[in-house]
C-alpha cells in the first residue's frame, strides 16, 4: 500500500537527503460518502527527500496509485472556464511553433483527465487525438464525448501498443501529471518509443522554484511524488536522450513551467532562457536542502497565528469553517493541526457536497450553510482563489462575517 523510495527517481544515486519533514497525510482527495468514510482513515509518511547527486527533489514513498486513482474527484475541466481558456491558447501555440505546416498531426496525451485540453486540438484545430486516463470516472467522461481514451496508466509497454495501433505522435502532452508518476523512467522510455523523430512532447508541472520562494505547501501531497526544477530534470533527459529546448513559465497553480522537449539532435534550436533559468536556479540556491527552512518558518508562523484565532473563538463559543475543498486543503489541515476547529467545510462545487474529507470526517456544504449555522470565521483553503470567494460570499461580511487568509500572508478580513 505505501512503498518507500530507496533511489533517486531521475539518476537512481541512493544518497537522498532529507530536505522537509512534514506530517503524516492521508490521500488528500478521498472525500467520500458517509458508508465509505473509513476508506479514507489511513495516513502515510510524508517527507521531502534531495538527492545528493543530482538535486532532485522527491517524496520518501509512494502509496499504491489505485487507491488515489480509482475514483479521483479532481473537477472536470470544463467546469473551469479560466483553464479551459488558458488550454485553448497553449495549444495554439503548440499548433503555430511547432507543426512545421504538417498536415494530418496527431496529439496524444498522457493523464488526460476528462479530454477538454484534447477535445479543442480535435474538434478545433483538427487534430487526430487520444488520451491515455488512468481515472475510470474521469476516461468515462472524455469517451461518453467522443475523445477517445484509454483507461490506463501511460509507460513505455502501452507506448508500443498504441504505436502499433494508432502510429507515432507529432505531439505528446502531460499536464500536471508528470509528478504524479511512480516509474518516471520508464515514462520517459515511452514518449521516446510514441514520439515522432521531428515531435515535441511538452511537460507542464508546477515548478519547484515556486513553491519554495512562494511557500506553495498545498503541493506537498501524496499525489506528488516529484518536485521538478529544470536543471535534474535537463540533466536527465539528456541522458535519456531527449533534450528541453524551451520553456515558458506560467501561473497555473500559483507557478509552474511547461518545457518543450525534443529528441536529442531535433529540429528546434534550444533556446536561451533554458541555460537562463538553470542560472537562476543556481543562484536562488535549489541545490541546497536549506532552502527548505523557510517553508518551515512559513508553516510555524502561520500555523501560530491560526491558533491565535481559534483559542480566542473558542472562549467567545463562535463557530468556525474552513471554505475549500481540494487536495491542499487536507496539507493545511494537517500542517496547521485546525481540523478540530472546524464544523465544516464549504465548497461550491456539487459533486463534493455532501461528502466527508480525509480522515477526520468533516462535512463538506454549501455556502448556504454558512448563514444556517451561524458561522462566525471561515479559514480560506482555497487561497489561489481568495479574490473569487470573498466575491462570492460578500454578504457574509457585510454581516460581520470575517474571513481568513494563510497566504501569501496572514490577514483578517472583516468589514
Amino acid at each position: 500500500m505505501y512503498t518507500e523510495i530507496k533511489n533517486c527517481k531521475l539518476c537512481k544515486s541512493t544518497i537522498l537527503k532529507l530536505a522537509l519533514d512534514l506530517p503524516d497525510l492521508p490521500i488528500g482527495d478521498k472525500y467520500l460518502p458517509e458508508n465509505r468514510k473509513n476508506e479514507s482513515l489511513k495516513i502515510y509518511p510524508l517527507k521531502i527527500m534531495m538527492c545528493g547527486n543530482c538535486g532532485n527533489y522527491q517524496n520518501s514513498g509512494f502509496v499504491d496509485p489505485k487507491i488515489i486513482y480509482n475514483f479521483y474527484l479532481s473537477r472536470p475541466a470544463t467546469t473551469n472556464p479560466q483553464l479551459s481558456g488558458a488550454y485553448k491558447e497553449y495549444a495554439d501555440f503548440l499548433l503555430k511553433n511547432y507543426s512545421n505546416n504538417k498536415k494530418d498531426l496527431k496529439a496524444y496525451e498522457a493523464g488526460s483527465n476528462d479530454g477538454t485540453f484534447i477535445e479543442y486540438m480535435q474538434n478545433s484545430l483538427d487534430m487526430k487525438v487520444l488520451g491515455i486516463e488512468p481515472s475510470p470516472n474521469l476516461s468515462k467522461q472524455a469517451n461518453d464525448r467522443s475523445i477517445e481514451t484509454i483507461n490506463n496508466y501511460f509507460n513505455s509497454k502501452l507506448a508500443i501498443e498504441i504505436v502499433k495501433k494508432h502510429g507515432q505522435t507529432d505531439f505528446f502532452i502531460t499536464n500536471h501529471t508528470a509528478s504524479n508518476i511512480v516509474d518516471f523512467n520508464d515514462f520517459i522510455e515511452g514518449v521516446k518509443i510514441i514520439l515522432k523523430d521531428d515531435g515535441v512532447f511538452s511537460l507542464q508541472t508546477f515548478y519547484h522554484k515556486d513553491v519554495i520562494e512562494h511557500n506553495l505547501i498545498e503541493n506537498f501531497t501524496h499525489e506528488h511524488l516529484n518536485y521538478f526544477y529544470i536543471k535534474p530534470l535537463q540533466l536527465f533527459l539528456k541522458n535519456k536522450g531527449m533534450e528541453i529546448f524551451d520553456i515558458q513559465l506560467i501561473p497555473a497553480k500559483g507557478g509552474s513551467f511547461r518545457a518543450f522537449i525534443q529528441k536529442s539532435n531535433g529540429p528546434n534550436k534550444i533556446q536561451e532562457i533554458v541555460s537562463k533559468i538553470e542560472k537562476e536556479e543556481e543562484d536562488f540556491g535549489m541545490n541546497s536542502i536549506e532552502i527548505h527552512e523557510r517553508i518551515k518558518s512559513f508553516i510555524s508562523d502561520i500555523k501560530n497565528k491560526l491558533h491565535q484565532v481559534i483559542d480566542q473563538k473558542n472562549q467567545e463559543n463562535k463557530q468556525i469553517a474552513a471554505y475549500g475543498t481540494s487536495i491542499g486543503g487536507t496539507t493545511f489541515i494537517f500542517n496547521y493541526e485546525i481540523a478540530r476547529a472546524l464544523n465544516f467545510m464549504v465548497d461550491d462545487d456539487p459533486y463534493r457536497q455532501g461528502l466527508l474529507s480525509p480522515h477526520f470526517h468533516i462535512p463538506v456544504v454549501s455556502k448556504e450553510e454558512i448563514f444556517k449555522q451561524k458561522i462566525d470565521t471561515i479559514i480560506i483553503l482555497a487561497p489561489l482563489y481568495f479574490d473569487q470567494i470573498i466575491k462570492k460570499n460578500d454578504e457574509f461580511v457585510k454581516n460581520g462575517g470575517t474571513f481568513i487568509k494563510i497566504w501569501p500572508k496572514f490577514e483578517i478580513i472583516k468589514e
